[in-house]
């Protein structure tokens, strides 16, 4: 059998085998604060969507940023499954963030990730 009539075959079960594994595999989609951000004042709440529902017994994250760890209330679902959110109880005042999160769907491997955002100081206008 020629090359190319064995890499075809072998190609296609390798796509195949990448798609299975890509469609249960978590990875961070969108956030807020987004990744990056300068915000205009402090979040009243933090969210993370994933690309799929994620493991709840093994899915956190933390903020720590100008004053060290901010405290957030308990991590729970969101509007849709993929989400997971907390409402933030401490104080976040001007300063660079780091976000940082561990999610794992059911039956796969923890992912790890971080980001920065930060909230820039207001400046108080003259009259």
């Amino acid at each position: 059998m020629s090359k190319h009539r064995t890499a075809a075959p072998l190609a296609l079960v390798s796509a195949m085998l990448l798609s299975g594994w890509t469609a249960f595999h978590l990875e961070l989609q969108a956030s807020h604060p987004a990744a990056d951000a300068v915000l205009e004042e402090a979040p009243t709440e933090i969210w993370l969507h994933f690309s799929v529902v994620p493991d709840m017994e093994r899915t956190s994250f933390s903020v720590r940023g100008p004053a060290g760890a901010v405290k957030l209330g308990d991590i729970v679902v969101g509007d849709e499954p993929q989400i997971v959110k907390a409402v933030v109880e401490g104080e976040m005042p001007a300063g660079a963030y780091t976000l940082s999160w561990v999610g794992a769907p059911p039956d796969d491997h923890t992912v790890r990730g971080r980001f920065a955002f930060s909230i820039q100081e207001t400046v108080p206008t003259s009259r």
